[in-house]
């Protein structure tokens, strides 16, 4: 009974995946926008900013976290290749229509060069989170299987060890030592999606979200926010009194920060207790399926660079109490639209029925999977 509470779909997570990238899209206008960079000077508008940005921060981690609740199992399940195919085909599609919308329109900013790379998302990075992402996919199976197969003290004391390197990376930011010593790349890699998914799974495999008071988790979540807020606007006001210059404002903005790693991990634990009511189902349904296409839209190079790129420093000219509200707006705009773009996407690859070859192609590479472990076989 308690296996099948855990395997039921949980609406909560789903409509902590939409969040995400809500905040991500939020990061995006606000950073890249220009918003943040316009501000700097009014000292009110410029908290009420960077508050902004340190609130939506934790979106990547929620991901990746959602990531390990979402694909952890106890029953030992083959890896579905065809999934991440039908992902890889979703990133090209949009990669490539894009970069050939703006050869046709914008010449200029298209070469030969940038045309072939569309076709080669993962190798030329041209999604970081997505070329993280596919090493962590073909780990799932060892991922889980250390899980499953690991006591519950001996876990935790990995999932402590884990948080450990946030910790680490972050007192050694504050004391200037140089270099990366875990590979971090301050979250921007394989290694920290994978340590975000192993907690992800540990959080479902022991229902830890049923185990917290929620709103001690809430409060705890408010300080973290807080904290790490007061650390960018005051910090950086005080070194500037002590050295003449501002340093370490940015030490908590950071994926790899323990304040915002602590943030995504109680999102999660929120939202995977939340209670959605039945009538919300279809809804989020609708949004969800659709979430990552945003996300490819908005953050392909051609688009971020020459439509987000500082498009929206104009927000930092209104009055302090219209900033919010602004950004807001903006980004339901721009939310909605890249989710009926994806619905568009999703029609089309219905009707060119990309999810059976998906699965084709996963058959044959199975089949030529078992031929070769065979032919090892006759030959040893």
């Amino acid at each position: 009974m308690k296996q099948e509470k855990v395997n039921k779909r949980n609406y909560g997570i789903d409509l902590l995946r939409i969040i995400a990238m809500f905040f991500v899209l939020i990061l995006h206008i606000v950073g890249k926008g220009g918003i943040l960079l316009g501000v700097k000077d009014n000292e009110t508008k410029f908290a009420i900013t960077c508050f902004i940005q340190i609130g939506v921060y934790c979106a990547v981690n929620c991901y990746a976290l959602i990531s390990g609740f979402v694909y952890f199992s106890e029953e030992d399940k083959p890896l579905k290749i065809s999934n991440y195919i039908s992902l890889w085909l979703q990133v090209v599609f949009y990669n490539v229509m894009i970069t050939l919308i703006f050869w046709k329109f914008w010449t200029r900013l298209i070469g030969i060069k940038q045309l072939v790379k569309s076709f080669f998302p993962v190798a030329s990075n041209q999604y970081w989170y997505f070329s993280a992402y596919t090493g962590v996919f073909f780990m799932i199976p060892w991922l889980n299987k250390i899980v499953r197969s690991s006591k519950k003290e001996k876990l935790k004391t990995v999932m402590i060890c884990m948080l450990g390197f946030s910790c680490y990376v972050t007192i050694a930011n504050l004391f200037t030592f140089e270099g990366d010593p875990f590979g971090l790349n301050a979250g921007y890699s394989f290694l920290w999606l994978a340590i975000l998914y192993l907690m992800g799974a540990y959080i479902k495999k022991y229902e830890i979200f049923n185990k917290l008071n929620k709103k001690k988790t809430v409060l705890i979540g408010i300080f973290l926010l807080i904290v790490t807020w007061i650390w960018k606007i005051e910090i950086g006001e005080l070194t500037m009194y002590f050295f003449g210059k501002k340093i370490m404002t940015d030490l908590l903005i950071s994926y790899t920060s323990p304040t915002i790693l602590g943030i995504a991990i109680i999102m999660l634990l929120i939202f995977a207790k939340l209670e959605i009511k039945p009538f919300w189902y279809k809804l989020i349904r609708f949004v969800t399926v659709s979430s990552f296409g945003v996300y490819l839209i908005h953050v392909q190079p051609l688009v971020f660079d020459n439509i987000i790129g500082e498009k929206f420093s104009y927000i930092a000219n209104l009055p302090a109490y219209l900033i919010l509200p602004a950004i807001i707006g903006l980004t339901i705009i721009i939310f909605t639209i890249g989710i009926f773009i994806d619905k568009v996407r999703i029609l089309v690859f219905r009707f060119l029925k990309f999810s059976k070859l998906s699965e084709q192609i996963e058959k044959k590479i199975r089949t030529f999977a078992y031929k070769l472990e065979n032919r090892e076989k006759i030959t040893d």
